[in-house]
Parts: C-alpha cells; structure tokens; sequence
C-alpha cells in the first residue's frame, strides 16, 4: 500500500490527516472496513 492510498482510506473513513498519519496500518484498515460495510459495499467471497 503507498502513502498515497493509506492516506484515501483514512481520509475516507473520516479521519484527518494527521490522524491518519499518526495511526498504525492496522487501525486506518479497520476503519477502511467500517466504512465499506456501511456503505454497503461487499466483499466477494469474504462475507462474515
């Protein structure tokens, strides 16, 4: 993943840039998630 993309989901997902930047990968993936699934985008294959 480049900064470039790490940054879109963070800033997506509804968080600043700085928090963005501040967070570990783990976290901007998890709110990435979060923001698919609440927008109604699903996975294929994957669905829990």
């Amino acid at each position: 993943m480049t900064r470039a993309h790490y940054l879109h989901y963070g800033m997506a997902a509804g968080m600043t840039k700085t928090e963005v930047l501040l967070s570990t990968p783990g976290e901007v993936g998890d709110q990435w998630e979060l923001y698919l699934r609440a927008h109604g985008v699903r996975r294929q294959g994957n669905d829990e």
